[in-house]
Parts: C-alpha cells; sequence; structure tokens
C-alpha cells in the first residue's frame, strides 16, 4: 500500500514517526528500553510521500493550488492533517492527481475541519468513488467491516482505535501487548508505563500517561462530540484498557473454575 502524508501541523510528524518507527521515536523506558516496539516493525518503504504545507498562510485562499504540493506522488491512500481550510476543501484536487482510492483526514482540533466543510468534502469523494475516513480523534477510527481501503490501512499498519491485551495477576499487570495503536503511538507509551501496576485505580494511571506522551488532541469542546476531543481520545485508551483486564481476569476465572472442578472429580 502507498501512503502519503499531507499536513500543517505537528501531529503529522507524530503519525509518520509512529509509522516510520524509528529507534528513538518511544521514550516510555529511558535506558530501560525492552524494544517492544521492534514487533511492529517499519513500514518506512510505504510512505511515497510526506509535504508540510508552510505555516502563517493567508486567511483566505483564493487560489489553493499554488500552495499544495505541484507534483504529488501516485498513492493509496492521502492522509491529510490539520491543513488549511481552503487547501482541505481543494482535498479532490489531489485525490485526481495522485489517483488515491482512499482519504483519512484527522480531526485533533474543531477548528481543523467545520461539520459543513466536512460535508462538502465527503459528498465530492462519494462522487468520485473514493473511500473516506474523518476520525475524532484520529485514535477514533475504526474498521467498517465492509472491507474497504481505509479497514486494509487499519489491518495492515495496525493503527486506528487503540486495542490491547494485558496479563494480571492478584489485581496487578503483569504483562502488556499492543494490537492496534493509536496513530500517533501513544498506545504503546501508555500501556509501558501501566506494567507492574494495580488495576485499582487504573484509570488514573492512564490518563497521567496519557498525558505525560503527551497526547496533541485539542482541549476545546468540539459541538459535534459534546466533549473536548483530548477526553474523548483519553477515553479510546481507558476503554481498550478496562476491556483487555476484563477479558484476562474473565479467563483467569474460568481457569480457576475448571481446576476446582477438576479437583473434584478426581477426589
Amino acid at each position: 500500500m502507498r501512503l502519503y502524508i499531507i499536513y500543517g501541523d505537528d501531529f503529522g510528524e507524530r503519525v509518520v514517526g509512529n509509522l516510520v518507527n524509528f529507534s528513538n521515536f518511544c521514550t516510555s523506558c529511558g535506558e530501560a528500553c525492552g524494544h517492544c516496539r521492534i514487533e511492529y516493525g517499519s513500514f518506512a518503504s510505504d510512505i511515497v510521500g510526506v509535504d508540510r504545507i508552510p505555516p502563517n498562510l493567508p486567511n483566505f485562499i483564493e487560489e489553493p493550488e499554488k500552495y499544495l504540493p505541484k507534483n504529488p506522488p501516485r498513492c493509496d491512500i492521502i492522509i491529510a492533517i490539520g491543513l488549511h481550510q481552503d487547501l482541505l476543501a481543494s482535498l479532490p484536487l489531489l485525490v485526481e492527481k495522485t489517483q488515491a482510492k482512499g482519504v483519512i483526514v484527522p480531526l485533533e482540533d474543531p477548528n481543523w475541519c467545520p461539520p459543513g466543510l466536512q460535508k462538502q468534502v465527503e459528498d465530492e469523494l462519494n462522487n468520485m468513488g473514493v473511500a473516506h475516513a474523518f476520525p475524532k480523534p484520529f485514535c477514533m477510527l475504526e474498521d467498517s467491516g465492509h472491507n474497504t481501503i481505509i479497514d486494509q490501512f487499519i489491518k495492515k499498519y495496525r493503527v486506528g482505535k487503540p486495542i490491547v491485551q494485558v496479563s494480571v495477576d492478584n489485581d496487578t499487570i503483569t504483562r502488556t501487548k499492543v494490537l492496534q495503536s493509536a496513530p500517533c503511538g501513544s498506545t504503546w507509551y501508555v500501556m509501558k508505563q501501566i506494567e507492574k501496576r494495580s488495576i485499582n485505580g487504573i484509570n488514573e494511571r492512564i490518563s497521567e500517561a496519557h498525558h505525560a506522551y503527551p497526547c496533541t488532541a485539542s482541549m476545546q469542546v468540539d459541538k459535534t462530540l459534546g466533549d473536548t476531543v483530548l477526553h474523548v481520545a483519553g477515553y479510546a485508551i481507558r476503554g481498550a484498557v478496562q476491556e483487555a483486564i476484563n477479558k484476562a481476569t474473565e479467563k483467569k476465572t474460568e481457569l480457576t473454575q475448571k481446576t476446582q472442578i477438576g479437583i473434584k472429580q478426581t477426589s
């Protein structure tokens, strides 16, 4: 799969960094690093282009083509992050040039793409037959179940809404595993920070780690969400960990019950 990333906000660098997975991207463990991200690998070869739109653009852009890359690479998916609204409105032009089959527009800030603009772009992409997603925030991107190219993106790069596993012993999280990470890579950081921690009060520790990464989602209340984008991102990782804890404790309970039944039957 060929990925083209165009961005106007520093968040774009986090997404690229996570996909490239360079050696010092995550600093969760410091010198005690266990290199857990090695299993993720690197998808640098899939990134056919990265363009940063310069800052301090005019408030109104009458000819957005002047500010968009002149010769963007052919690709399968465009990830457009934090673009000026007038450039975002011209995203279909970029799709035509790149022949992209899918577009992902992460919304980490309510100001990046108002609902009216989102609908306008979505309508144009629908008319072009191009798959699209506007996750708010990026870590709320989920598989639609229809095997679209965006679903394939989620499966291949293991990014989107966090999915994790944990092992629990005596109410303590003994091991963690990232199955699907937030696209910024924060899930890897958070999961290492909660190892050897009690499941009691774990949400507080998750929130501390999530803020320490730090999450760059906006603290501005989003009218469509009824909450801040940052809080929604926090709920995503907390929900993922709680689900993993529930599965781990339920499995342990089942094993204990089976063992007890086995002992009774042999006695």
